[in-house]
């Protein structure tokens, strides 16, 4: 990229002895304008959507006709973390920076106090209980357990009581994965009596097992919603199937051969459990996290005390 244009550069000439720029076809009238790499032209960076701010980002510049010549595309030099600097970073420097100085560093860092999950106390704490670069940076995946016996002890105690109050979250997603697991046994014995049953209808009517279709299969309790579903499985009939496994007779299912109610039934019943179990993997995560957090925050609240008895 290069500076103002001047006399002798580049450009259409008219009858008048002015210089034409740009995709507009006009002279220089003072505005800011940006030079091509590929053909020494100068354009209006108005005209090819360039900002003056971005000046000293633009590492090459080149013009819409020279990039459909394919002779080059235009390329940008990293800009300063700091959001309100147009400057580029100092990436040339050693060691290379994000930043344009030190200064914008220390300001980028301070403008992410306020927006801290942890006070600067907090962060004192845990800055003091490293004793390296490497350490510090693993600050983000775990916070370190104090180095005292009795106050990992002290920590374990408390926690049982942060705990405890997450235990009806804890019981209520066991109890989503055991009613889970238990449809998810049942579609797979309804599947199973599907081809049974299919076999032995083929049997009677004297039908090839080839080429003549499966009934549909549906099991009428598939239906029912988790509370009357987990009723019929404490019934008498409901443990004798799951305690055989085996789903026997032809009662309560469809027969049909071309079944449009009942359509596609076995397909959505897996997806049902598919997105069932994903809803699931997601509520224990926010548990764990929970109480990750828990033991963090005991852990830097640790760390505070042990730095305000050496002082």
């Amino acid at each position: 990229m290069k500076g103002r244009p001047v006399p002798s550069a580049n450009g259409t000439p008219r009858g008048s002895g002015e210089t034409l720029y740009c995709i507009c076809k006009r002279p220089d009238t003072g505005k800011w304008m940006i030079g091509c790499d590929g053909c020494d032209d100068w354009f209006h960076g108005e005209c090819v959507n360039v900002r003056p701010i971005e000046e000293d980002l633009v590492d090459q510049y080149f013009c819409p006709v020279c990039q459909e010549k394919n002779l080059g595309i235009t390329t940008w030099k990293r800009k300063c973390r700091l959001p309100s600097c147009p400057r580029p970073a100092a990436t040339s420097a050693e060691p290379p920076s994000k930043y344009c100085s030190p200064e914008h560093g220390i300001e980028f860092f301070k403008s992410k106090i306020p927006l801290a999950d942890y006070t600067p106390g907090e962060v004192a704490a845990l800055a003091n209980a490293v004793n390296d670069a490497a350490s510090f940076r693993k600050l983000g995946d775990s916070v370190p357990a104090p180095s005292s016996s009795a106050a990992r002890a002290k920590i374990e105690n408390l926690l049982l009581v942060d705990f405890e109050k997450l235990r009806p979250q804890k019981e209520a997603i066991n109890r989503q994965q055991s009613r889970l697991a238990t449809r998810s046994k049942f579609i797979n014995m309804a599947k199973d009596r599907q081809k049974r049953v299919t076999d032995e209808l083929r049997a009677e009517e004297n039908q090839p097992s080839k080429g003549s279709k499966e009934i549909c299969g549906f099991d009428m309790r598939l239906a029912l919603d988790d509370e009357d579903f987990a009723e019929w499985c404490e019934s008498e009939e409901g443990k004798a199937i799951f305690e055989s496994g085996v789903i026997s007779g032809r009662e309560d299912i469809c027969i049909k051969k071309k079944c449009e109610k009942h359509k596609y039934w076995l397909r959505i019943a897996i997806e049902d459990m598919e997105l069932e179990e994903r809803l699931i993997s997601e509520g224990s995560a926010v548990i764990t996290n929970e109480e990750n957090e828990l033991r963090q925050r005991q852990n830097i609240k640790s760390l505070m005390e042990e730095n305000q008895r050496l002082r």
